[in-house]
């Protein structure tokens, strides 16, 4: 596309089927993103942000830019161990032919087009996503002229690649559709999701119930014009497991979305009955278990640290051992063993474009042949007192960012990075890392941990570290290097920086986990759910399903102060 102005592309965007953002911008968003949230002095709202395995699309594009006016606490991918360990992080998808969809896929294509029948005529495109389960994006599109620039029908469908089970439906542009004659009420809304997901599910249509729309789930502002079926088995909620559908304002489906484990067993049979369970007295000291102690910020000028539990975990407990239980829906952080540092101290100013390359070489970067200059990012999407200094030369591409004119970042991208596998361990990648950041650590950082998730794009590599203060984190001082996990290659890093004033709460003070355990389940008392797990190597949702209890951490939005016990919702 090419649209003078901000607000044109914006305009244009939703009509451009076919764009998806190049690597560089999914990483420079991941990072205003992270940078954002870690920045702020209070969790003001919870909201997950987690790119999906399947091709990004335009909408993707736009609804990513537009959650940059929200603070997301994280932005990853949702799988991780008890160890330091490689995750691949994919944002495309292989195209295939339609030949080499499965049986059930062709079956429900079937059911599709007996509601839409221009959909069998029209051109197919379709991609495959193996993780965290297989699945088959698939794109129904013609076009109304010659030059292939007006599009009269465009749609997309997302299928289970074994089942065949309808997971998500997008109806852009459908011609000949007609408004709905008669009042688009709540429950008649209700009766056309119903009849439309009939077809699909069948029988097990009957495990769903119609319930609120939550607004984190679509938009902001649900109206009845969405409606969402939540999938109960024994009485007991399945999580991960339901449909969002959304109707246009003519009476017509518009959208179906789906939870990641949305039909991956719909054999009601195979769910550990719920009688059998056993008192959640081992699930609650399990709770203890995953209570993190960690450092937040409060004050603006002299800056203190205070001392919290907070939750980072998944939020599931067995109901059977207490031990935690690994979902998509993870969203928490682990971290490895103290890792000593011999900070240098050293930092460099940039106070123009002009002086951009020698601070690249201060991070013992060569870019003879560069030109740098300032970054197109609007100012409103850069974070307080920073800016942002690009160039380019061939494919390969340098942004370098500086708070306060300080640089603190530094990104280099090329195609070869997209392809391949890193062939170096974990622990070779962490010397390299840590042997990188001691130069440009400031002198009172002692000690550093490692994030357990070791991320993988292609051959970049991303390792996470955050500062260690009397054996707790400080999540808010944290440090981020990417490195060509083939040649051992710094490719990027992120540096965030001690306050000039700053102290920290007397960690002999606290109180225990079991205590602070208990003054969450004072507020969210252990409830049944039922989830499907992820396999041992965290990568695949597996089909058999589990009996937790949910402690609704994930929803809880506070916190326990660690020395008064006090509970701490979040504003």
């Amino acid at each position: 596309m090419n649209t003078p102005n901000d607000e044109q592309f914006f305009e244009a965007l939703p009509q451009s089927k076919d764009a998806e953002p190049r690597s560089e911008f999914v990483e420079a968003l991941e990072a205003k993103l992270v940078q954002r949230a870690r920045t702020q002095t209070n969790r003001s709202k919870r909201i997950v942000l987690k790119l999906a395995t399947w091709t990004v699309s335009a909408a993707t594009v736009a609804a990513a830019v537009w959650m940059m006016g929200v603070t997301p606490e994280m932005f990853t991918q949702s799988r991780v161990e008890s160890q330091a360990h490689l995750v691949p992080r994919s944002f495309s998808s292989t195209e295939i032919t339609e030949s080499e969809l499965s049986q059930a896929a062709i079956r429900t294509l079937e059911k599709l087009y007996e509601k839409y029948p221009p959909f069998r005529e029209s051109e197919k495109r379709v991609y495959v996503a193996k993780a965290p389960r297989e699945v088959y994006d698939i794109d129904f599109r013609t076009f109304s002229n010659k030059e292939r620039t007006e599009v009269s029908l465009y749609a997309r469908a997302k299928l289970d690649a074994k089942s065949g089970l309808l997971l998500g439906f997008d109806l852009e542009k459908i011609p000949g559709q007609e408004k709905v004659e008669g009042t688009l009420s709540k429950e008649r809304i209700e009766q056309q999701a119903k009849a439309f997901m009939e077809p699909f599910l069948g029988k097990n249509l009957e495990q769903y119930r119609i319930e609120q729309v939550d607004g984190q789930e679509g938009t902001d502002t649900v109206s009845h014009e969405a409606v969402r079926l939540q999938r109960y088995v024994n009485d007991v909620q399945v999580e991960g497991d339901n449909y969002v559908i959304g109707m246009s304002d003519v009476g017509h489906i518009r959208y179906i979305n789906s939870g990641d484990s949305t039909g991956m067993n719909l054999d009601a049979g195979q769910f550990p009955p719920i009688a059998e369970r056993p008192s959640p007295k081992k699930t609650e000291s399990g709770l203890a278990e995953v209570m993190q102690l960690t450092y937040e910020r409060v004050g603006k000028k002299d800056v203190d640290y205070v001392l919290r539990y907070r939750e980072s975990f998944s939020g599931y407990l067995d109901a059977r051992t207490g031990k935690e239980v690994k979902t998509t829906l993870w969203r928490g952080e682990s971290f490895r063993d103290s890792i000593a540092v011999k900070p240098g101290g050293k930092k460099t100013m940039v106070a123009s474009a002009k002086e951009a390359a020698a601070a690249m070489e201060f991070f013992g970067q060569k870019v003879e042949g560069f030109t740098f200059m300032g970054s197109n990012v609007p100012e409103y999407m850069l974070g307080d007192n920073e800016r942002e200094y690009q160039a380019k030369k061939g494919e390969r591409s340098i942004r370098l960012t500086t708070v306060n004119n300080r640089a603190a970042a530094f990104k280099i991208s090329y195609p070869e990075l997209r392809e391949g596998d890193p062939t170096r361990t974990v622990a070779e990648l962490q010397e390299r890392a840590i042997l990188f950041l001691e130069p440009y650590l400031d002198s009172r950082v002692k000690t550093v941990r490692m994030q357990e998730q070791v991320y993988v794009m292609g051959r970049q590599v991303e390792l996470n570290f955050v500062r260690e203060i009397n054996g707790v984190i400080v999540p808010d001082q944290y440090y981020k290097v990417m490195i060509d996990g083939q040649t051992g290659e710094i490719i990027g890093v992120n540096l965030t920086f001690p306050h000039e004033q700053e102290s920290f709460a007397d960690v002999a003070k606290v109180i225990s986990t079991e205590e602070a355990a208990q003054v969450y389940l004072q507020h969210h008392p252990l409830n049944p759910r039922y989830v499907f797990p992820l396999d041992n190597n965290y990568n695949k949702i597996q089909e058999q399903p589990v009996l937790v209890y949910s402690a609704e951490i994930l929803k809880s939005n506070g916190d326990v102060d660690a020395i008064t016990g006090e509970w701490l919702p979040l504003q």
